[in-house]
């Protein structure tokens, strides 16, 4: 009996030390790793991209201060464009102290900064409600339209920055995460990479052969024909 008590006693006393040591966390009702400023986007334009920024955080870490619009905070415009389509990702995030990866936040916006309502929020730890060292990857491009959210959409000066922040502060003016490895891939319109520690290629689809280029066409059916010579005399 006495036993029984005692392992009674003793879960009592972790759970009590378990919740106070995440008093005041309710920062992690989100459930998607993707969401937006505005609470009622609704579908986006339907636009196919043409070109994609890496950011390469092998080049540079990553690093997650504090609150949103926190002078402490990385704020890096990275490429410049007409707006962001999308967004892929495979890096290694890993926390500070008591700070949970799910509370790592990429916001993607136009000049106007925080105060863009089709900011796109890139959370890729939000199910890790914990400290520690995870690696995470989108499997692919994950399309805003697809998933009901909005293009981020640049201005007429063309700019499109990245604020790196936490969705709660556990380290006060200290980095709180970082991701100290990997890439994430900014797919859009019309991107152009500028001077940033992060920014390590620019690709664009492969230019296709007009279909009024006449010669270029008829060089292509001479090697065709060629070939097809030769393998029929093997």
């Amino acid at each position: 009996m006495k036993n029984k008590i005692k392992l009674i006693l003793t879960t009592a006393i972790l759970v009590m030390v378990a919740s106070f040591a995440n008093a005041g966390k309710f920062d992690q009702a989100a459930t998607n790793i993707l969401s937006t400023n505005n609470a009622n986007p609704g579908p986006g334009i339907a636009s196919t991209p043409n070109s994609s920024v890496t950011l390469d955080f092998s080049l540079q870490t990553g690093e997650f201060w504090d609150a949103i619009d926190d002078p402490d905070n990385v704020t890096a415009m990275c490429f410049t464009g007409g707006s962001i389509t999308g967004i892929e990702w495979d890096v290694t995030l890993e926390s500070v102290g008591a700070s949970w990866l799910s509370e790592a936040t990429m916001q993607f916006t136009d000049s106007s900064g925080s105060a863009d309502p089709n900011a796109i929020n890139l959370n890729v730890g939000v199910a890790d409600s914990a400290p520690g060292t995870m690696t995470y990857n989108s499997s692919g491009i994950v399309d805003f339209t697809d998933n009901l959210l909005p293009d981020v959409v640049a201005a007429g000066d063309g700019i499109l920055q990245i604020q790196f922040f936490e969705s709660f502060d556990d380290n006060a003016d200290a980095v709180d995460s970082m991701f100290t490895s990997g890439t994430v891939g900014i797919h859009g319109i019309d991107l152009v990479p500028v001077a940033c520690p992060y920014a390590a290629a620019v690709l664009a689809p492969p230019v296709p052969v007009p279909a009024n280029n006449w010669i270029t066409l008829a060089l292509l059916m001479l090697a065709l024909m060629f070939f097809s010579r030769k393998l029929i005399k093997q």
